[in-house]
């Protein structure tokens, strides 16, 4: 062998044992998941939970969990404030089963509901049943609506946003929903779905909560797996999964005169390209005047210009040839907005949409480095958006949560 080949081989060596090193030293980081603590669900009904429904923007899902067997008369009790009749309506439970504890999850649907109406709603199981919560529906012909976007919460235990998520409400109560943009939860484990619903608080109760998935609602093997638990919680899941025979968490809404996709840009590549084929069907459907778009992945990283390079080549031409208005995600802790444009936008006025924004009401902050495409670029604190949509226009206000100054404020124009 010759003294050039030795070297070669050396080099070759020595590379393939470093790469050995960062691989070992990155495994549990890239696929380890730490143990759940065991916990034990108490009898009484808890973490109660409403969003809409299966059946369009008047229906609604109410979510709920409670000891570790199913109750068969499990119900939930609704009645409209102008009517002293109380409905009662059969809940569906199924039991399951996490890494280090078990629990009875409910849910029920509401279809039909009338527009402009108050309705008082509790649920009961094993023989117990909640306090009286309720929620208010609005009417389909409304020209306009407003609605709040934060992306990643995943809290500490005993964190604040519980106390972030009531200001934002509070300063804005024209508010009718609440989307999140994925790791809601900071990790799938009972400890941490309390806190979540600690973080909810009284909102999730009152009005209609959407949530996408984001990676750290997976668990991590060398194929992510996402827990059942997930679609049990937010139930609007389950139907399209039924019915598409896969386990790509989506969800269409049309709410007013504008239509709602969920993504979940979590999954590997042959679970984008189902989510690709699902979304264009969709949007070659939509007679909507307004198309919004749910990801938790940036299809344009703030953080770097390659990220996400798999969700950019899934969905951004599908996204900007149907004219999708705003496309909402997380992930990378920082508060941003651009568009396909390799130039920042100028003025407050987004004249080619979509209009791609980051947000984040997380503790933790990483470290950005954005390109010359985005505006309006914050991080170091914690983020929410308001989006009024309107009949010609979609109106979108950044604040942050912590301070409650306005950061940001932009106009999409209908095209």
């Amino acid at each position: 062998m010759t003294l050039k080949r030795r070297i070669y081989l050396f080099i070759s060596l020595m590379a393939l044992f470093f790469l050995s090193i960062w691989i070992k030293s990155r495994w549990k980081v890239w696929f380890g998941n730490s143990p759940e603590p065991a916990y034990v669900i108490s009898a009484e009904p808890q973490r109660v939970l409403l969003t809409f429904g299966d059946h369009g923007e008047l229906s609604r899902y109410v979510s709920w969990m409670g000891d570790t067997v199913v109750d068969p008369q499990a119900q939930l009790l609704v009645c409209d404030t102008t009517s002293t009749d109380t409905l009662r309506v059969p809940a569906f439970g199924e039991v399951f089963r996490s890494r280090a504890g078990i629990g009875a999850y409910y849910r029920a649907e509401l279809t039909e509901l009338l527009p402009r109406r108050t309705y008082r709603y509790a649920v009961e199981s094993q023989g117990q049943r909640t306090e009286w919560y309720q929620f208010t529906t609005q009417a389909p012909e409304d020209s306009a609506f407003t609605f709040l976007f934060l992306g990643d919460v995943q809290d500490t235990v005993g964190g604040i946003a519980n106390q972030l998520i009531r200001k934002a409400i509070t300063d804005h109560p024209e508010t009718e929903f609440v989307v999140f943009g994925g790791d809601l939860t900071e990790r799938p484990m009972d400890k941490y779905w309390a806190e979540t619903f600690a973080s909810m608080d009284s909102v999730c109760t009152t009005m209609p909560v959407l949530m996408i998935l984001g990676n750290h609602e997976y668990l991590k093997y060398l194929v992510r797996k996402c827990e059942r638990r997930n679609s049990l919680v937010f139930p609007y899941f389950l139907k399209g999964m039924a019915e598409r025979e896969d386990d790509n968490h989506l969800f269409a809404l049309r709410y007013h005169n504008t239509d709602f996709y969920l993504l979940d840009t979590n999954r590997e590549w042959p679970f984008l390209r189902q989510q690709h084929s699902w979304l264009k069907e969709k949007l070659n459907q939509s007679t909507a005047r307004h198309k919004v778009v749910v990801g938790h992945h940036p299809i344009y990283s703030v953080k770097r210009k390659n990220n996400n390079i798999l969700v950019r080549w899934t969905f951004s031409d599908l996204l900007e040839e149907n004219k999708v208005d705003l496309v909402m995600q997380g992930h990378e802790h920082a508060y941003a907005r651009c568009t396909s444009s390799e130039q920042p936008m100028e003025g407050e006025i987004c004249q080619n949409p979509p209009l791609y924004t980051v947000s984040h009401c997380s503790p933790k902050n990483y470290r950005i480095r954005p390109t010359e495409r985005f505006s309006a670029i914050h991080s170091g604190s914690r983020y929410y958006q308001l989006i009024t949509v309107k009949r010609d226009t979609l109106w979108m206000q950044g604040f942050d949560a912590v301070t409650g100054e306005k950061i940001d404020n932009i106009v999409i124009p209908h095209q």
